[in-house]
């Protein structure tokens, strides 16, 4: 069950608000390039007005961007010289005409090699592909250094399942599946490793309350500065 409270404008951004039960705030940006913000039932409207303000920068780039999509201009992201994230460094993107296709990151660069070169769909399924590829490598060999790290606390996960959420880092199923999603191959490491350990914890407590809590704060005392720090990433 959801409610809708119409148009707002903070500065230059017009917005939604769309109250719901559940249990986080997402910033999306459609693709007829409207503004939504989703969130909690009960959230105080200077809530939202402070975490818009804080995404200001983002909000308005994404905007810009599902604008230009609209009007059949290029994505800057998907042009020689455009900008990527892998593992928390930012690598400037080189395109490729190659009879073959293929993502090389290097110094600084991600290259791209494929025969239409000027696709960007193309681009983007290529790049994303080489992203889940990553984590598929990655996430599980993480998640099994922490259970080992933490092996006392008996943390019993049914599953791992890696897949692309544009609105959640991660979950853990009442049956003790824990998904991940692709983005978080764009971070930081310390980053990944607090998302699944957070998912850990709802193997103990599956809610956020204070038993919850203190089980975070045991196994990742600097979660609260990660976490801040990752709002920069909220999609």
């Amino acid at each position: 069950m959801s409610k809708d409270s119409g148009l707002h404008k903070i500065g230059d951004i017009e917005f939604r608000i769309i109250y719901s039960r559940r249990r986080t705030l997402a910033i999306s940006i459609l693709p007829d390039s409207s503004v939504v913000v989703r969130v909690p039932l009960r959230t105080s409207f200077s809530t939202v007005n402070r975490i818009v303000t804080e995404k200001a920068g983002w909000i308005t780039k994404h905007h810009s961007d599902a604008v230009q999509r609209q009007k059949g201009m290029p994505d800057s992201s998907y042009t020689d010289g455009g900008v990527h994230l892998f593992r928390g460094s930012e690598y400037i993107l080189r395109i490729k005409k190659s009879g073959v296709n293929y993502v090389r990151f290097f110094d600084g660069t991600v290259e791209l090699g494929l025969e239409k070169n000027e696709d960007q769909a193309a681009m983007k399924i290529l790049l994303y592909s080489r992203y889940k590829d990553e984590a598929i490598v990655l996430f599980p060999e993480m998640l099994n250094n922490i259970l080992i790290r933490f092996k006392d606390y008996d943390f019993r996960p049914s599953k791992l399942v890696i897949r692309t959420m544009r609105r959640r880092w991660g979950s853990c199923s009442s049956k003790g599946v824990i998904t991940l999603s692709t983005e978080l191959i764009k971070m930081p490491d310390n980053y990944i490793e607090h998302v699944i350990i957070h998912e850990l914890c709802h193997l103990k407590h599956h809610n956020h309350g204070a038993g919850f809590y203190n089980l975070l704060n045991e196994l990742f005392p600097d979660w609260k500065r990660v976490r801040k720090e990752m709002k920069r990433f909220v999609v």
